[in-house]
C-alpha cells in the first residue's frame, strides 16, 4: 500500500516542480518605452530559454538565448526587461527594479557597501519624474531639485521626512510608498 502511494506521489510531486520551476523562469523583453506602457514583452522566454542582463562586473549587453538562437542586445538600445513578475529599466547601463510606478517612479538597485569585515549587498532608493527621465538617487535634495516647480510638494516631503532614508518608507495599509501618496495629494 505504501508503495502505491509512493508511486503515485513521485510523479505528481515531480510535476508540480516542474511547473513551479517553469513559471519561475518567465522573462522577456521590453524593446521601448512604449512597449512598456503596454506590458508588450518581446522575446518572452519559455522552456530552456535563458535571460542573463548582468555579466561580470555589470556588461553593458543583455544575452538572450530564444528558440535556440541566441541574441545580444545593447542595454542602451532596450528600455528594461520582465522577470518573476518584476519589472525592471536600463539606465546607463545599469538595471534598476520598477517598485513604484505611480505618478513619482520609485526604483531599487542592489548595490555592494562595505560594511564592517566586507561589502554586503544593500537596496539603494533612486527615482526619477518619469519613465524617460534620468534615474538618480531617492534623497530629499534631489525631490527638491527636480520638482521644485511644485513648492506644494516639496514643501510636505521637507517637513514630513527628516532624513533621505524616511523617503523609501513603504506604507503597507495603502499599498503604495509614502512618497507617491505625498506627490499624488501635492503635486498633481
Amino acid at each position: 500500500m505504501k508503495a502505491l502511494k509512493l508511486i503515485i506521489l513521485v510523479p505528481l510531486l515531480a510535476f508540480f516542480i516542474q511547473n513551479a520551476a517553469a513559471s519561475g523562469q518567465s522573462a522577456g523583453l521590453y524593446l521601448t518605452l512604449q512597449d512598456y506602457m503596454n506590458h508588450k514583452l518581446s522575446y518572452t522566454t519559455v522552456g530552456n530559454d535563458q535571460l542573463k542582463v548582468s555579466g561580470l562586473f555589470g556588461s553593458s549587453k543583455v544575452v538572450l538565448t530564444h528558440d535556440g538562437k541566441k541574441q545580444v542586445f545593447a542595454k542602451s538600445e532596450i528600455f528594461g526587461y520582465s522577470k518573476d513578475g518584476q519589472d525592471f529599466r536600463f539606465f546607463n547601463n545599469a538595471e534598476y527594479r520598477i517598485v513604484s510606478n505611480k505618478g513619482i517612479l520609485i526604483y531599487t538597485s542592489t548595490t555592494l557597501v562595505q560594511q564592517g569585515k566586507g561589502p554586503k549587498p544593500t537596496e539603494q532608493y533612486y527615482f526619477s519624474s518619469g519613465l524617460s527621465e534620468p534615474i538618480q538617487p531617492l534623497t530629499v535634495a534631489n525631490i527638491k531639485n527636480v520638482y521644485a516647480k511644485y513648492p506644494k510638494f516639496t514643501y510636505a516631503v521637507e517637513s514630513l521626512f527628516k532624513s533621505d532614508g524616511d523617503l523609501a518608507v513603504y506604507d503597507s495599509y495603502n499599498k503604495q510608498y509614502k512618497i507617491a501618496w505625498l506627490y499624488s495629494q501635492n503635486a498633481m
